[in-house]
């Protein structure tokens, strides 16, 4: 007899010994006792609203580690590994070695025949059409000039042309949100966005303002009161606006200031909005299967004042297993001795000590605006393109997964919910001439979470996942019943042994909850619906021996259409805090 035909079969034994407990699952609570008062067995059940948070105290640091001819180095383990945070040496809890390039799609489903009607695939088939990764393309259009588009998008679509293979899912996407395609695998589709592409600022930016305040200068004024930025500004507006006489020197200082508030206040927005639609890919791209990456294609921008939002994302693409790259739209670029030629630097009368000082305040931002491409990238393990005009070069290196990349985790001690920046320092317990690249920091979460929201984390960081986690022996099955030609009801069967529960008695009863999510995705990753359970066991001492024996069988359908579909189920427990997750996917032929 094959194994889905045995598997099915004891699934049925269980459910003739324990009707009471399907009961539960296809209607409402009902008591494992012939006395329902108390009820023995309570159960909720919901559509979850997945809302991912980053406060968990674990910090992950992805470190990529090349030798002196920039080779990866494969053969570190757990104790070749130090982190320091805040130069104070912490305790590695976490350690893991990813090879991007070994990693497949999720397993395949499993079921029965029986009755004749329900279908299943065997465990060993898988259909082709799973994706194994998803590449997420997105274009920081509200910064980027019509010469950077043009040449990315150039770039970017003979990369997918000549890289796409059969299983890779690319999306495009903006920060402007203006052209947009999904994931897919259509190159047509792709090519069609891609040449739609156009700079699409939030709002139109000055020919000749005055003063000409830069954005890092306006930062400096602001912020830092520094007295060079606040005296050149004030030296051009007196000249722009008042022409050079002295007696207004006050008032074009307000006028200074003033302009830079509003050109610091425009460049936050600016980017803001591309860090949120950063953000949302990410959370967007942390429920697909297979491999996750996505490339910022973009000239860079000031974040100085938005570090904590920049952390957050690298910190949630870290949890979510999503890598980031960057690249730097300008390609090649040398800023001329007054700047950037587009906006040139008010040339001051008599002043050129001023002229000097505005230069270096145009090198410092060029800098600056870097800080977001190279943090972003090292952070989350990703690679860095910038300072070069050969784009395809360029995308075949961000397009690419790294080789073998290590993963290490750590609980800060006595960590304080402060919202203050840690520095983080990796380095290896026999230095050798290797170079690594690690995250360089984090945030401390602003406030310490529950119990509660901390378990909820938990369940929906191992729902996005797609690893399987086996803390708890769980068993998962699928099948399928053809209502008509459009119509089918997919099934989703799980068996715990209920044996390595932590049971925790009370006032003669056995007390232990259960929290089970089913999730449902499309072929490509596409989250379609959730159901969740909760049972809150009070089992007296007779109806735990019998679920002992028997085990605990939960049904969970949905409502589908012929095609391919993606299942995660995720089941934790309270009392001991283990969680399993297994995925399966199953294919229902039309």
């Amino acid at each position: 007899m094959s194994a889905p035909r045995l598997a099915l079969r004891r699934l049925g034994k269980t459910l003739k010994l324990l009707p009471a407990l399907i009961a539960l699952f296809a209607g409402p609570a009902e008591a494992l006792g012939q006395n329902p008062d108390p009820a023995e067995l309570t159960t909720q059940e919901n559509q979850p609203e997945f809302k991912l948070r980053v406060e968990r105290n674990l910090v992950p640091v992805r470190v990529i580690v090349r030798d002196s001819k920039g080779q990866i180095v494969r053969n570190l383990d757990k104790d070749d590994f130090r982190i320091f945070d805040s130069g104070k040496l912490q305790t590695i809890t976490y350690f893991s070695v990813e090879v991007p390039s070994s990693k497949s799609s999720m397993p395949a489903a499993s079921g029965a025949t029986e009755p004749a009607n329900e279908q299943a695939l065997p465990e060993t088939a898988r259909p082709a059409s799973t994706p194994q990764r998803y590449l997420g393309l997105y274009f920081d259009d509200v910064h980027m000039k019509f010469e950077d588009v043009a040449r990315t998008r150039d770039a970017a679509d003979r990369y997918l042309v000549s890289s796409l293979r059969a299983g890779d899912r690319v999306g495009i996407f903006t920060a402007s949100g203006q052209t947009v395609a999904d994931f897919t695998d259509n190159l047509g589709k792709l090519h069609e966005a891609l040449f739609h592409l156009l700079p699409r600022p939030i709002a139109a930016k000055e020919i000749s303002p005055c003063p000409d305040i830069l954005e890092y200068q306006a930062y400096k004024i602001v912020h830092e009161h520094d007295p060079y930025s606040i005296e050149i500004a004030t030296e051009e507006a007196l000249y722009c606006q008042f022409n050079g006489d002295r007696r207004y020197v006050d008032r074009a200082q307000q006028e200074a200031e003033v302009s830079a508030v509003r050109t610091l206040t425009f460049s936050e927005t600016e980017a803001a909005q591309v860090l949120r639609g950063l953000e949302q890919l990410v959370r967007r791209m942390s429920v697909l299967p297979g491999q996750r990456s996505l490339v910022l294609v973009s000239p860079g921008f000031l974040t100085l004042t938005l570090r904590f939002e920049v952390s957050e994302i690298a910190d949630r693409a870290l949890r979510s297993e999503v890598i980031i790259s960057t690249f730097d739209s300008k390609g090649l670029y040398a800023t001329p001795p007054l700047g950037d030629a587009s906006e040139r630097a008010s040339v001051l009368p008599q002043r050129a000590d001023m002229v000097g000082h505005k230069t270096e305040l145009y090198l410092e931002q060029f800098d600056r605006n870097k800080e977001v491409l190279r943090d972003t990238a090292f952070d989350t393990g990703g690679e860095f393109f910038q300072n070069s005009n050969d784009y395809d070069q360029g995308f075949q290196r961000v397009g690419a997964l790294p080789e073998v990349y290590y993963v290490l985790g750590f609980s800060p001690k006595n960590l304080k919910y402060d919202g203050r920046f840690h520095n983080l320092k990796v380095e290896l317990v026999k230095p050798a001439r290797v170079t690594l690249r690690a995250r360089r920091g984090y945030f401390a979460p602003k406030i310490a979470p529950d119990a509660a929201a901390q378990a909820k984390e938990e369940i929906e960081d191992a729902v996005f996942s797609q690893a399987q986690v086996s803390e708890l022996p769980l068993e998962l099955h699928t099948q399928f019943f053809k209502i008509n030609e459009k119509d089918v009801k997919l099934s989703v069967l799980a068996h715990l042994d209920v044996r390595f529960l932590r049971f925790r008695k009370s006032e003669g009863r056995n007390l232990e909850n259960l929290t089970v999510v089913t999730v449902l995705f499309d072929r490509d990753g596409k989250y379609l619906t959730a159901n969740e359970k909760r049972l809150e066991f009070r089992l007296r001492d007779g109806s735990l021996e019998r679920l002992f024996r028997s085990g605990l069988t939960m049904k969970t359908s949905f409502d589908v259409k012929p095609g391919t579909y993606q299942v995660r189920q995720v089941v934790r427990d309270a009392e001991g805090g283990h969680l399993s997750g297994l995925s399966r996917t199953v294919e229902i032929p039309f």
